[in-house]
């Protein structure tokens, strides 16, 4: 189902779905930005717009045109609107300081910062395209913040996996093995040659 052909849950407005609004700044940027085409904005909130009107009175191509000049998209469907809080949601998670969630306490912790349950988390996920589990991505998530803080940190790697939830340094050396084709320390040797040669 396409964003234009959306019901509207009654004649209080229309939601726009919109991509890469993550702060206050974006917020106030796309009300601006919905105010200038002479929409009538009853709610901006993190992901989504409500505008006066029916879906159908809506100049959906002026719309996308001036959101995506202010660096923003429209999503099609508040299933990927979701997704997206989601994920934004794990990278969040994975990056706040001080905060270590083992790999049982991260979908709860999730849930809680989205305000769904686990069950509705999963099931957004299963419904996207290649059908990745919502265990899967917040794995590679996390293996590819690994790569990261082996590349910009000098943590020691027992300290980068028990930072990212993992119980043992075997189970994390054997998921970044899978991940990346190589090793953790492997991977920071080929760093560091790679920066010595530039």
């Amino acid at each position: 189902m396409s964003l234009t052909s959306l019901p509207t849950p009654d004649d209080a407005g229309c939601v726009l779905y919109i991509k890469h609004m993550v702060c206050a700044r974006g917020i106030r940027v796309v009300r601006r930005e919905l105010e200038s085409l002479g929409l009538r904005v009853l709610e901006v909130r993190l992901g989504a717009a409500t505008v006066a009107g029916h879906a159908e009175q809506l100049d959906w191509a002026r719309i996308r045109q001036a959101l995506a000049a202010a660096g923003f998209a429209l999503l099609e469907s508040p299933a990927q609107a979701l997704v997206d809080r989601v994920k934004q949601a794990v990278a969040q998670l994975l990056r706040r300081s001080g905060n270590t969630l083992r790999h049982r306490e991260f979908i709860p912790a999730l849930a809680r910062e989205v305000g769904l349950d686990g069950r509705r988390l999963h099931a957004a996920f299963a419904q996207l395209p290649g059908h990745e589990s919502l265990i899967s991505y917040i794995t590679r998530q996390r293996l590819a913040y690994a790569q990261e803080l082996l590349q910009t940190s000098r943590l020691d790697i027992g300290r980068i996996a028990r930072q990212l939830g993992y119980g043992s340094l075997a189970h994390f050396s054997g998921q970044f093995r899978r991940f990346a084709q190589c090793s953790p320390s492997v991977y920071r040797q080929q760093v560091v040659l790679a920066q010595n040669i530039d």
